[in-house]
């Protein structure tokens, strides 16, 4: 404001209008507008950058990977056995992948030269496999996974998934195997033999690592041999185990009693034995195709005072639920014991087989 005071620095300003006189009052209030107008000016700009939140520095966008086609991926079986054939040509067979998008390697000549006539590639490691392969599926025997998981692990990368079909091995057991700074992807699979004819009963679980589309994939996988895939928690495969794993034992148990008893009856075993499966065969199709529950179905065949009845009450007094139900928790329980110690079986056959070949030592 050159070298005048304006009123406001003078306390004119504060004094009222009837302090200001003349021209000096006219230039002064003309001054002093401007005085208070830059005053304002300096206050809001210091009041709102005081009122603004932080914002800091906008992190880059995460790209979202989008979910891939099973038709996409690379799938290779680590062991060919029946389980994994059953797999692999259901997959085929269901239209959701080609064999040329499949290998295979399996320690048993035999085995390879069955999955080359399938069109399937064939490896010549686990190391050759597991580099080609973008979905590794374990099917070897328990006792031999920590020789497997050596071999996995110097080629193992993070975009990997694996999904395991062996009996008793955690996804923790693959994680600490495959010694990774990153968590690996493994989704823990209970099938049954009954998916070799495309009827298997299977449940999964998968760790924190996988996706959700990963999931969904392991999901149509089983899905393609079975019409009953479910996802449970991990620490339920091992009831899985005792219901779905071991039930194959059980239903077969009870054909073969119903044949036995045609056979005591007067019929021809072979007469017996179709039938009984027949019956087991389509009892269980009532189950699966009327959604109704299984007691339902039994009051429909139960007649007062007939027949039926009295069967049900001998098999009661034997104590048929009661016997059922004790099988599974007993197999349960045995699952979580081979969860803790898989090489359990592996190493008692090791010991016997190094004492035979002591004691034969020692005899020459």
């Amino acid at each position: 404001f050159g070298s005048s005071l304006c009123c406001c620095a003078s306390g004119m300003w504060r004094r009222g209008p009837a302090a200001l006189v003349g021209s000096t009052a006219s230039r002064c209030f003309v001054d002093a507008r401007l005085c208070v107008h830059a005053s304002r000016s300096s206050l809001a700009t210091a009041t709102e950058a005081s009122d603004l939140p932080y914002i800091p520095g906008r992190k880059p966008q995460r790209v979202k990977r989008e979910p891939k086609q099973l038709s996409e991926l690379n799938v290779g079986f680590v062991g060919w056995g029946a389980m994994a054939q059953a797999v692999s040509l259901g997959m085929l067979r269901a239209g959701l992948t080609d064999p040329s998008r499949m290998a295979a390697f399996d320690v048993v000549p035999e085995i390879i030269a069955a999955a080359e006539s399938e069109g399937l590639a064939v490896k010549s490691s686990n190391q050759e496999l597991v580099k080609w392969s973008d979905v590794v599926v374990v099917a070897v025997k328990p006792q031999v996974i920590g020789k497997v998981l050596r071999d996995m692990s110097d080629v193992w990368t993070d975009n990997k998934l694996l999904v395991s079909i062996c009996a008793g091995v955690t996804t923790d057991t693959y994680v600490r195997g495959l010694e990774r700074s990153v968590t690996p992807k493994v989704v823990r699979v209970m099938p049954n033999t009954p998916c070799l004819v495309a009827e298997a009963a299977s449940a999964y679980a998968g760790n924190k690592a996988c996706q959700e589309w990963e999931l969904d994939l392991v999901h149509d996988i089983f899905d393609a041999v079975g019409n009953a895939t479910h996802r449970v928690p991990e620490y339920l495969l091992n009831t899985v185990t005792a219901v779905s794993g071991s039930g194959p034992a059980y239903v077969y148990m009870l054909i073969n009693a119903l044949s036995d008893a045609g056979v005591h009856g007067g019929l021809p075993r072979s007469v017996a034995l179709s039938l009984a499966t027949q019956t087991v065969l389509g009892s269980a199709k009532m189950v699966q195709q009327s959604g109704q529950h299984p007691m339902v179905l039994k009051e429909a065949v139960t007649s007062p005072a007939g027949t039926t009845i009295a069967a049900v009450r001998a098999l009661e007094n034997r104590g048929f639920n009661g016997a059922i139900i004790e099988a599974v928790e007993t197999a349960r329980v045995r699952a979580e014991e081979l969860s803790e110690e898989p090489d359990f079986l592996f190493d008692l056959v090791a010991r016997a087989a190094i004492a035979r070949h002591e004691v034969g030592h020692q005899a020459s």
